[in-house]
């Protein structure tokens, strides 16, 4: 249970004042007040560095509550919690994330790349519709419909001009503008104590290794979080616990604000369960540390990574979720565009087999591993892995002839089955299609119907599981979990079915 969770309990079960009180002996209670309390910016008070969430209700405690209930002209003088101030406590909690994703943008001269009609970055404009809603502009958003959606549209629109209107500030609502950014953020930093920027404070790891059943584990523990890791060979490895379709199933909204199509939604969960969990991590073989759901790696010797590609975009779509999991541990990127790059860790480019060798550590196993269980950083996973797509799908270089693969492939089963190949043999998708198109004789695929496609596919999956030097892993056993998939009906083999945004 999360420490709003447990505050929430406590507010349903009316048992606020009688456990969130001086001398109170709920450590449990008291600790989840406390991670509130410096969530919003009061460790000070608290002396966090120090004592961090000790589960006493003594001075230090009772002074961050004073402090937060006088910024926010609520009665009380901080010996006991009362409903008022709970609920006052988790709204302010709430948001504290949607106001830190505003402020880096605005500190970074980059609002208006963010937040502007028709923007791409989803996750981006539902923290402005959230704040919009928390100052009253719900009739504007037409919440009750369309709530925070991450569509930038005409809702929205009316919303920033309506807020811009009553502060003055000339603007037809299209795009919000850093001095707009600048006075949104006014309206609610005073609630807030002077630490609410500050992301959660550098949690000290304790690591133990113990011998069980002949292998050798690690256990790195920070905070409320422990992950149990497996030596091997020159580093580490877990499996992870967090299951693509788990995610997909539970989360598919989420999925939706990063503009993926139920069509693309569909091809994820038909090809998950022949990759890994969306917090797997390795840091054990050549590639120095691969991280999630593909796998992903810091790449081998000297070479660009594919995972600095993935911390990008996580970069680019929610900052504070970067700043929290990497940024503040030190890591970065630099010279990565969609697909490849390098990582910097306090400002040294790794670059280096010797450079990257400090990835191997145990507490970069833990980092990832417990950013691999934030929703936000496995939704942009799922995103990023389906983005995989368009290095083959529209790509000249990887015409079959005189055709595109998207003139050949249309289906959503289809495109299952060729992302599953490019991410264990994507050098073998074109010459497989070349050969399968031989084999059959077919042509003029404009003209084409599920018959003919089908008979395409299923030449192709012949050709695949012996072509090249190192034919594809399993490929036969893969294409029996994609099938599985389009027998349930989660994905269609009929011709066209396969869309996507935009």
């Amino acid at each position: 249970m999360s420490n709003q969770e447990k505050i929430q309990k406590l507010i349903e079960e009316n048992k606020v004042e009688s456990t969130l009180k001086i001398d109170s002996t709920d450590e449990d209670s008291i600790r989840a007040l406390q991670n509130v309390l410096n969530s919003i910016g009061f460790g000070g008070e608290l002396e966090w560095p120090e004592y961090g969430a000790d589960g006493i209700y003594g001075q230090r405690c009772t002074s961050a509550v004073k402090a937060f209930i006088q910024k926010n002209n609520l009665p009380g003088n901080g010996e006991v919690v009362t409903k008022e101030i709970a609920k006052t406590m988790l709204d302010r909690e709430e948001i504290v994330d949607e106001l830190r994703h505003l402020h880096n943008a605005a500190a970074g001269n980059k609002v208006e790349r963010y937040y502007y009609r028709g923007s791409s970055h989803a996750i981006a404009v539902v923290a402005v519709q959230t704040l919009l809603h928390e100052l009253g502009y719900d009739e504007e958003l037409k919440w009750e419909t369309y709530g925070a959606d991450g569509d930038y549209g005409r809702s929205t629109t009316a919303a920033v001009k309506a807020f811009a209107e009553k502060e003055g500030i000339e603007n037809d609502g299209a795009i919000v503008t850093g001095e707009i950014a600048r006075e949104m953020l006014i309206k609610f930093e005073d609630y807030y104590g002077p630490g609410w920027l500050d992301f959660e404070k550098e949690e000290s790891l304790h690591i133990t290794e113990k011998v069980e059943y002949g292998k050798t584990r690690v256990y790195v523990s920070g905070g409320e979080d422990t992950v149990r890791l497996t030596k091997f060979k020159k580093g580490v490895y877990t499996f992870g616990q967090q299951a693509v379709i788990d995610f997909v199933h539970n989360n598919r909204s989420l999925l939706t604000f990063l503009r993926l199509t139920d069509s693309q939604i569909n091809i994820m969960v038909s090809v998950s369960e022949n990759e890994g969990n969306l917090n797997a991590v390795n840091t054990w073989d050549n590639c120095f540390m691969t991280f999630g759901m593909f796998q992903w790696t810091a790449g081998r010797g000297s070479d660009r990574g594919e995972l600095p590609a993935l911390l990008k975009k996580i970069k680019d779509v929610n900052i504070p979720a970067f700043e929290k999991y990497f940024a503040r541990h030190g890591l970065d990127i630099v010279q990565t565009g969609s697909i490849s790059g390098y990582f910097t860790l306090n400002g040294i480019k790794l670059a280096t087999p010797a450079d990257k060798t400090m990835l191997r550590g145990p507490e970069w196993s833990f980092y990832f591993w417990k950013a691999g269980q934030d929703p936000i950083i496995q939704a942009i996973e799922i995103e990023h892995a389906l983005s995989r797509i368009d290095r083959f799908y529209k790509a000249e270089s990887c015409k079959v002839g005189e055709y595109y693969i998207a003139d050949l492939i249309t289906s959503e089963y289809g495109l299952a089955l060729l992302l599953d190949n490019h991410v264990n043999r994507p050098g073998y998708i074109k010459g497989c299609l070349k050969k399968a198109l031989k084999e059959t004789g077919l042509s003029n695929p404009e003209n084409w119907g599920t018959k003919e496609e089908l008979e395409l596919i299923d030449a192709y999956l012949t050709i695949r599981e012996t072509y090249g030097r190192s034919p594809m892993t399993d490929a036969a056993k893969r294409a029996e979990v994609t099938k599985k998939h389009l027998d349930e009906g989660i994905i269609s083999a009929e011709r066209h079915s396969y869309t996507f945004a935009g």
